[in-house]
């Protein structure tokens, strides 16, 4: 999937499939499941997203020395929860190796692993998550709708400061036994309604967090623009919305590892979400606007 047009070996024509370096400290390791969403009674399909989010990145243009290693596709295993171990295992090896990780999934199962990673590397994290929904269901077995739940139950089970910021909430898309968790959690969120709180909540966040996981759910966008996904969204964020929590959290310096989650190729038309998915991944590997 990493080939693209050359036009010369000349840095002026550089694009991101020329920029593959395995001595980059920047990590794009890619979680191919929809086992998670299935259990969530959602459409499966994600599993297919992180080769085609790759396909759709190598073309763009790079205008300086930015390099990435892609690490592997884990997809050979039988199970989630054989699923979540190797996941979990590499990103813990990656960041105790001083890397910074992006995480192509996937459905939102993909975020669990990685945020327990971080939690017993750092012991201390603040996850923010860019998701119409909060996916916090008290379910027993680990599912799409649950990451940020069972890693809240891990911290507290660990001892560990886990704090949750959900941005882009639908109101119409999550129960009030949902919200009811979320106050017991004593987690934050910004309805797509307020988006004006954006700089008062998300500020206050990053300045009582020393290190931030970053989660995007691309259903947090509205389905004119993200129509891929397993739960569309007739009433998200716009990308200019996110792009500004984006640069907010890039600038905090605070960002150790991210993902992009809940694409789904099969329900894209002429790849708008493919190319919107795409362009977020890029962002997020380089970690700042361009």
């Amino acid at each position: 999937m990493w080939q693209g047009r050359d036009d010369g070996k000349a840095k002026i024509h550089n694009r991101v499939f020329k920029c593959l370096n395995k001595n980059s400290k920047v990590k794009l390791l890619s979680f191919c499941t929809s086992l998670g969403v299935q259990r969530n009674k959602g459409r499966a399909g994600s599993e297919l997203a992180p080769n085609i989010i790759k396909e759709n990145m190598a073309n763009f243009a790079v205008f300086d020395d930015f390099s990435f290693d892609d690490v592997a596709n884990i997809d050979n295993f039988s199970s989630l929860e054989q699923g979540d171990e190797i996941l979990y295992k590499k990103c813990l090896a990656l960041l105790k190796d001083d890397n910074y990780c992006v995480i192509l999934g996937g459905g939102h199962e993909s975020s669990l692993a990685p945020i327990k990673a971080a939690l017993d590397y750092k012991k201390s994290i603040g996850v923010i998550n860019l998701d119409a929904h909060f996916d916090v269901r008290k379910q027993k077995l680990h599912s799409s709708g649950n990451s940020f739940y069972k890693a809240y139950e891990y911290a507290k089970s660990k001892n560990y400061e886990y704090n949750y910021l959900c941005i882009g909430v639908n109101k119409l898309s999550n129960t009030q036994a949902l919200f009811n968790t979320i106050k017991q959690m004593k987690a934050e969120y910004i309805l797509n309604t307020n988006m004006h709180e954006l700089d008062t909540k998300l500020k206050a966040f990053l300045e009582k967090n020393d290190f931030i996981y970053l989660s995007i759910d691309i259903d947090v966008f509205s389905l004119s623009i993200a129509p891929a996904v397993s739960a569309p969204n007739v009433f998200g964020i716009n990308l200019e919305q996110a792009l500004k929590a984006l640069d907010m959290i890039f600038k905090s310096k605070k960002l150790i590892m991210s993902d992009v989650c809940e694409f789904n190729p099969k329900y894209d038309i002429d790849k708008h979400t493919a190319k919107l998915a795409a362009f977020l991944a890029y962002l997020l590997l380089r970690k700042e606007i361009i």
